[in-house]
């Protein structure tokens, strides 16, 4: 949350408190009652907003290159089982295809070659897999490999993710914060005009309505 959403955020804060450490000087005006309680439901959104914001990580959970590692190794394994079937069967087109060197796997071949080369393999043993079971292919071998481009392609894509999900959730804090600073100025403000002879109350109401200028920390001229 950037320094001037903070501080909209901490007056709004102090203008609730203000509010509700004063509501019998109020509850004749339901009017103002009902207004105050709108405004609270909106603080709580607000908070529970700032608390989301708060729980994202900044990095995903997970080494992307142990990751990587071990897609390599799952697809090497198949890969191998593909090399021998394709040899004994004369299957050409799969064998120009596959990559049998682990190195070119792990070193040479970009990420999401790696990744598009590993789904692909996935895709090749589905309609041969009862042959490729004569070869040595199995059960948990397909499962492995399934799972590792599922983990490593989560990894691949989580952090624009977390980004994502971290700008959607300031700007629709942004929103509530704004749509509150509505309440404050349209409702409650007009509303504080009926209360102006008690003047403690009153003087700390618009007090409390001022924004606090993060960088100096002090008050300035200008209402929330």
């Amino acid at each position: 949350m950037d320094k001037r959403t903070n501080a909209r955020y901490n007056a709004l804060r102090q203008v609730m408190l203000t509010l509700k450490n004063n509501q019998e000087k109020y509850k004749s005006i339901s009017m103002l009652v009902k207004t105050v309680l709108d405004l609270e439901q909106r603080v709580l959104k607000i908070e529970s907003l700032i608390e989301k914001r708060q729980s994202i990580p900044r990095k995903p959970s997970g080494n992307k290159n142990l990751a990587q590692q071990e897609l390599v190794d799952a697809a090497h394994q198949v890969g191998s089982v593909l090399k021998a079937y394709a040899f004994i069967s004369k299957k050409q087109n799969i064998r120009t295809y596959l990559i049998t060197s682990k190195s070119e796997l792990s070193e040479k071949l970009p990420q999401l070659r790696l990744l598009d080369y590993a789904k692909n393999l996935l895709e090749l043993i589905k309609p041969i897999f009862k042959e490729l079971q004569e070869f040595g292919l199995t059960q948990e071998m397909k499962h492995e490999l399934k799972l590792k481009i599922h983990q490593f392609e989560k990894l691949m894509t989580e952090p624009r993710q977390l980004i994502s999900e971290r700008h959607t959730t300031i700007l629709m804090l942004k929103v509530e914060i704004a749509e509150a600073y509505q309440i404050l100025k349209n409702q409650v403000d007009p509303l504080m005009e009926l209360l102006k002879e008690d003047k403690e109350f009153y003087l700390s109401y618009k007090s409390a309505r001022m924004i606090v200028d993060p960088a100096t920390r002090k008050r300035v001229g200008k209402e929330l």
